[in-house]
C-alpha cells in the first residue's frame, strides 16, 4: 500500500469516529450540496490540493495539502447555527491532531494551516473548511 493510501485511510477513519459525522468521503466527493441525502449529513469531504516535493538524497519529503470540508444542514429534525459548525469543526481538529503523525511510519507531522466558514451564504447548509498539510518522507530513489 502506498503511503498516500495509508494517510487517506487514517484521516477518513479518524474523522468518521467523530460523534455525529454521518459521511466521510475522499473518492467520491460531491460538487453540489443538494446532491447529499438528508441521511448523509453532517458530512466531511476530503479534497486533495496537491503535493510539493523536495528531493533529499534517496528519499523525498512531501508536503501534501488537503482540505476537509464539513457540511451541516438545518432540517425538520433540528436547526444548525454557526456555533454548531464551530463546535463540530473543533471536534474534528482535536481528533485529527491527537496523533499528528497518524501513527504511520514516514509521516512527520500534520500541519494545520487554516480554516474558513461560509458565513451563512448557502442556507440551509453550513460549511466549514479545514486546511491541512501532511508532511511525510517517501523512499523514491534507488541506489546510484
Amino acid at each position: 500500500m502506498s503511503i498516500e493510501s495509508a494517510i487517506v485511510d487514517a484521516i477518513v477513519a479518524k474523522v468518521a469516529a467523530v460523534p455525529g459525522i454521518t459521511t466521510v468521503a475522499f473518492d467520491e466527493v460531491k460538487i453540489s450540496f443538494d446532491d447529499f441525502q438528508e441521511t448523509e449529513l453532517p458530512a466531511v469531504q476530503i479534497w486533495d490540493n496537491g503535493q510539493i516535493i523536495k528531493h533529499e538524497n534517496r528519499r523525498v519529503r512531501v508536503d501534501w495539502a488537503m482540505s476537509l470540508e464539513l457540511i451541516m444542514k438545518s432540517d425538520i429534525a433540528g436547526v444548525v447555527i454557526q456555533k454548531d459548525l464551530f463546535e463540530k469543526r473543533r471536534e474534528i481538529q482535536l481528533t485529527l491532531f491527537a496523533r499528528p503523525n497518524l501513527d504511520i511510519p514516514g509521516v512527520i507531522h500534520m500541519v494545520y494551516v487554516g480554516n474558513i466558514s461560509d458565513l451563512h451564504f448557502l442556507k440551509p447548509y453550513y460549511i466549514a473548511r479545514l486546511d491541512i498539510i501532511v508532511q511525510y518522507y517517501d523512499e523514491l530513489v534507488g541506489t546510484c
